[in-house]
């Protein structure tokens, strides 16, 4: 009954637009936010969650042009101050244990490991990586609270484009581009109760080449049990601690 009502609000979204002007049309779908306010709200609400990822991404090398790199990650996330991140991929398998006081990262391949005083919560910490030390983490965007306002806000356009199947699984095929001509993005969300994101692509439309990022998304476990002791990290034995270099300011 609930994706029955949401699919007529969705269709008469659309009618409404067929029937407006070229003069007044909006570049803002309102169905589109709908079904992103859905996700957003479901991830709000959850106290601990796990999910893997499939990216790949394109990256530019120095003579054979951009090279698409390929990895999984493994993503544990509790409340809003524990976070563990299990990456393997083209450059190794790596670690990232946040426990809401230090942040860890730890090279499995190369058996190296550094430690950093970190913020109070995951957000804020995944910010200061990246602002910091040039370090994304998976799917990260849409644990904002105010990912939909923000997205609104940096975005000339958003459109719900219909309902389309991805690795079987009937999804809402939302596409749109920033506002400033930087990037184009498309997600997929599950048409299903629980509206969580199946794949995201973004394309940079300003650097060389349109080089692309793309994520997909599965086995998604909703308030999973998740003990203290997976975010805490013991120095293995042998390892080599390292320092984190900050990014060029």
């Amino acid at each position: 009954m609930l994706r029955k009502k949401i699919i007529l609000l969705i269709s008469l979204s659309v009618i409404s637009l067929l029937f407006q002007s070229n003069k007044s049309y909006s570049q803002i779908d309102s169905s589109a936010v709908m079904i992103l306010d859905r996700m957003s709200n479901m991830i709000a609400g959850m106290e601990s969650v796990s999910f893997k990822m499939n990216i790949e991404q394109d990256k530019q090398s120095k003579g054979a042009g951009l090279i698409k790199h390929g990895s999984e990650a493994t993503v544990f996330m509790r409340g809003p101050d524990k976070l563990l991140v299990d990456v393997r991929g083209d450059d190794g398998q790596k670690d990232y244990l946040y426990n809401g006081k230090t942040f860890t990262y730890y090279s499995i391949s190369s058996n190296q490991y550094a430690t950093i005083d970190a913020p109070a919560t995951n957000i804020q910490t995944i910010d200061m990586l990246h602002n910091d030390y040039g370090l994304d983490f998976p799917a990260s965007d849409f644990f904002y609270p105010n990912f939909v306002n923000d997205l609104l806000a940096n975005s000339k356009n958003l459109i719900f484009l219909g309902l389309t199947k991805v690795n079987d699984k009937q999804c809402f095929h939302i596409a749109g581009s920033a506002s400033d001509n930087t990037m184009t993005y498309q997600f997929w969300i599950a048409d299903d109760a629980y509206f969580l994101p199946v794949k995201m692509v973004i394309v940079y439309a300003d650097k060389p080449g349109n080089p692309q990022y793309q994520g997909s998304m599965y086995d998604w476990e909703i308030n999973p049990a998740l003990p203290d002791a997976m975010f805490e990290f013991n120095v293995p034995p042998g390892a080599k601690q390292i320092k984190l270099k900050k990014n060029n300011n």
